[in-house]
């Protein structure tokens, strides 16, 4: 026989044995991979052993050809090479590619806390293995205004109700066309899920598409229709879980309530919860519970007033029973943080995390818990674990906070630059970079980011342009420990609650905001920083000093897209602390000494100067007569009939002002007619008497730049007292 004839019989021969053991390997997989769904185990060895057939196709090749000098174990040199080889650089293959995969079960055991209080443990999806759900609003068929809502209204409604399955991570995404909506979910999922609606009559009609997440193109779609809303969210549940593959055991031990247990059965209330006012929401339905919670989440976000936040997160806690599971731990451990029981708070998110890891709510409060701690290590690696589960936009943004705080610049430029990679064409990535960029010490390479920047998106110009100060600030002056302690200190705001603590950690400037995440911050010049990311809002911080040089305040410039905002924030020392505690508690006398003494050491601080008035008022006063002081003004104050109106009432002895839509705070006399509050130090309340009882009410507020109160009444806040 010729060896051309040779060649090819062993090759038919070799092709035969080729095909065999890939069919072979195929069934084998399939085998292998329903038994790795029956009984729970990583997915993962699907994948290794589909890399491991295809890997040793080269060795299996050889083999076959030659088989019948190789059984006798005749090997020459190349073979001898080849296979080690081989084998070798499949493992290495395997071992970077899979190293770091959790090839155990896909499930697993966590403890957790129970309505009643009691630990308990249950068995939950771990955290990699669950599907996440990219859903975008939907959009109406009509322009029908009255329906708008039911945009934001439907996507919200059915990530509340998938949030209940364990075996999933819907994540809330707010882009409005298929290219945003591709690059945004390309990175977490293989799809995503948007549609549209409309009402005809009195019947619904919502559509529901679930699409390819690297095309945009449709993968399924279904309709469904009925006169009541909320249960064809539950429908549309069903069949996002069966679209996806969500078995059915895979729930396990978790009860998956009906949107309507949960969520109020007035569409008016659920119009006003989704439009973002909520205590409209409330008035509609007093029994709204995530109302209450929401609510209390924003208060205790903006420190709006401790009376308020406390009152929010007690009702929230009141009902929260009506509540899915993951929203219940989140209602108790608010109600912790209201009262600054931090250490309660942490406890029970962290444990509650082990069930939800991806819930943004939870993650939410325990950011803030590490920015309240100053815990940089922890917050960087929790949010560097959330990220490399799920790439959603808020685990990006929580991990670059993280990684600037953490210093970990490097990184954070070669994740901009893989994801730029990714989306080539997407030019709001590049400019992330900008900020480790200069915090560094690349100046150039700064320079060469800012300069495109300001070409590609010159609308943002407003916002933009408080990077052009440090980048050359930061190339002529060296930044370390020592240049920034000029900065550290804590800043009470004159508009809210809030207190903002600025110090210094291994030569980075860094801050944290009341029950935010902690910012890294970029020094401009010796008395002023910047702060935020390119795109977004943006902040300038100006120090102010005395005549002495000693630093009592800094303003907040806070920019948007074509306009900005100025804060003032006064520094705090203990003889200021210890003085407003006196007062917080009602002992006056202390109060009296100590306010006398922080007005001393920080003279140009007016609050102190009014929170003297009003302790020496109310000396002279017994609680009668302030009784009857407080009736004269008691009532409700409005201008117009749709006009948000002013509510003045008494609670527990205190007199309490309450603007519709705003929390309430408490009024202290300083006056006969005139009332600050130590909510927000800037506004002061005034009465208009007639015949010993209040016909209107106006509002005072202080101009720091001026250093003098200006009256705010004459033209838009006169609010005349209704019969």
């Amino acid at each position: 026989m010729s060896d051309s004839n040779n060649w090819q019989k062993k090759w038919v021969k070799t092709s035969k044995f080729i095909v065999a053991y890939l069919v072979a390997a195929w069934t084998f997989l399939q085998f292998i991979d329903w038994v790795l769904t029956r009984y729970q185990i990583s997915p993962y060895w699907v994948d290794i052993l589909l890399w491991f057939f295809i890997g040793i196709i080269p060795s299996l090749l050889i083999y076959f050809y030659h088989q019948e000098r190789i059984n006798k174990k005749i090997l020459l040199l190349r073979e001898k090479i080849i296979f080690p080889t081989n084998i070798i650089l499949l493992a290495v293959g395997l071992y970077f590619g899979f190293g770091t995969s959790d090839l155990g079960a896909t499930t697993k055991e966590v403890k957790y806390i129970d309505t009643e209080g009691h630990i308990t443990e249950t068995t939950i999806t771990k955290e990699e293995f669950r599907t996440i759900i990219p859903i975008y609003n939907f959009t109406s068929k009509t322009k029908d205004s009255s329906l708008s809502w039911m945009s934001r209204g439907i996507t919200g409604l059915l990530f509340y109700d998938l949030l209940q399955d364990k075996s999933l991570s819907p994540d809330w995404s707010y882009a409005d066309n298929t290219i945003d909506k591709v690059i945004e979910a390309k990175l977490v999922s293989s799809f995503y899920v948007d549609g549209s609606y409309q009402k005809n009559g009195d019947l619904y009609e919502i559509t529901t598409t679930i699409r390819n997440s690297k095309t945009g193109k449709l993968k399924s779609t279904k309709t469904v229709e009925g006169t009541d809303f909320l249960d064809l969210i539950d429908q549309i549940s069903i069949y996002i879980k069966g679209e996806v593959s969500v078995a059915t055991e895979n729930s396990l031990q978790h009860i998956d309530l009906n949107v309507k247990d949960f969520i109020s059965n007035s569409l008016p209330a659920l119009e006003d919860y989704f439009n973002g006012d909520y205590e409209n929401a409330i008035s509609k339905d007093s029994t709204f519970a995530l109302a209450y919670l929401q609510n209390s989440r924003r208060n205790l976000r903006y420190s709006q007033g401790k009376h308020e936040e406390q009152a929010l997160a007690e009702k929230a806690y009141e009902l929260r029973n009506k509540l899915p599971y993951d929203l219940q731990m989140e209602a108790m451990a608010i109600r912790y943080l209201a009262y600054d029981r931090f250490d309660e708070a942490k406890e029970l998110v962290k444990m509650q995390l082990e069930i939800s890891p991806q819930n943004i709510f939870l993650n939410n409060l325990l950011y803030g818990i590490y920015g309240e701690t100053k815990n940089i290590d922890d917050f960087f690696t929790t949010t560097e674990k959330r990220f490399n589960t799920s790439k959603s936009s808020y685990n990006l943004m929580a991990l670059a906070n993280a990684s600037l705080a953490k210093g970990e610049y490097e990184r954070y430029i070669d994740m901009v630059n893989l994801y730029s990679k990714i989306s080539p064409n997407n030019n709001y990535i590049f400019p992330y970079k900008l900020v480790p960029q200069i915090l560094s010490g690349k100046a150039n390479d700064a320079k060469d980011t800012f300069k495109k920047l300001n070409i590609v998106h010159p609308d943002f110009k407003n916002l933009n342009k408080v990077y052009e100060k440090p980048i050359e600030y930061q190339a002529k002056n060296k930044i370390d420990s020592e240049s920034l302690k000029f900065f550290e200190g804590e800043f009470k705001s004159e508009n809210s609650e809030a207190i903002q603590t600025i110090w210094v950690e291994k030569n980075k400037l860094l801050g944290y905001y009341s029950n935010q995440r902690i910012q890294a911050y970029i020094p401009s010049s010796k008395y002023t920083f910047i702060g935020g990311l390119p795109n977004q809002k943006t902040f300038e911080y100006e120090y102010k000093q005395d005549e002495n040089g000693l630093v009592y305040a800094h303003v907040r410039k806070e920019n948007f897209t074509e306009s900005s905002r100025l804060y003032w924030l006064w520094k705090l020392d203990d003889s200021i602390k210890k003085a407003e505690k006196y007062l917080v508690n009602a002992d006056y006398k202390n109060a009296e000494e100590a306010y006398k003494k922080a007005i001393k050491t920080n003279p140009k601080h007016y609050y102190l100067k009014n929170a003297l008035q009003h302790i020496e008022y109310v000396k002279e006063k017994d609680s009668l007569q302030l009784a009857q002081q407080y009736q004269k003004v008691i009532g409700t104050y409005s201008k117009k009939e749709n006009e948000r109106k002013r509510n003045i009432f008494l609670k527990n002895g205190k007199l309490m002002y309450k603007r519709d839509g705003l929390p309430s705070k408490e009024l202290l006399p300083i006056s006969e007619t005139r009332y600050m509050n130590l909510s927000s130090y800037k506004n002061h309340y005034e009465f208009v008497l007639e015949d010993e009882e209040a016909i209107a009410s106006f509002a005072w507020v202080y101009n720091a730049d001026k250093e003098e109160w200006e009256e705010f009444g004459s033209k838009q806040n006169y609010l005349l007292k209704e019969e």
